[in-house]
C-alpha cells in the first residue's frame, strides 16, 4: 500500500517539476532547469523500475498522480493572472 501511495505522489509531483522545469528554461534560468531536468529522470527512473518489477498497480497509481498533478497544475495555473510557478 505505501508503494502505491507512494507513486501516486511521485506522479502527482512529477508534473509540478515538469511545469518548473519549462518555466525556467523559457525564463532562462539554467541552473534551476538543470536542477529540474535531474529531478524529473529520477522520477521517470522511478516509473521504470515500477514496471520493470511488474507493480501494475503502483504504476496506475503514478499515472493517477501524474493526471491530477496535471489537472490541479492547470486550474492553479488558471486562477492566476501571472501564472509563473516561482
Amino acid at each position: 500500500m505505501i508503494l502505491i501511495i507512494t507513486a501516486f505522489i511521485i506522479g502527482f509531483i512529477m508534473d509540478f517539476i515538469w511545469a518548473l522545469c519549462v518555466d525556467a528554461v523559457t525564463t532562462k534560468r539554467p541552473l534551476l532547469a538543470a536542477n529540474m531536468s535531474v529531478l524529473l529522470y529520477i522520477c521517470t527512473i522511478i516509473s521504470t523500475v515500477l514496471i520493470i518489477e511488474k507493480y501494475f498497480i503502483a504504476v496506475i497509481a503514478y499515472g493517477t498522480g501524474g493526471w491530477f498533478g496535471t489537472y490541479f497544475l492547470v486550474k492553479l495555473k488558471g486562477k492566476n493572472a501571472n501564472p509563473k510557478l516561482h
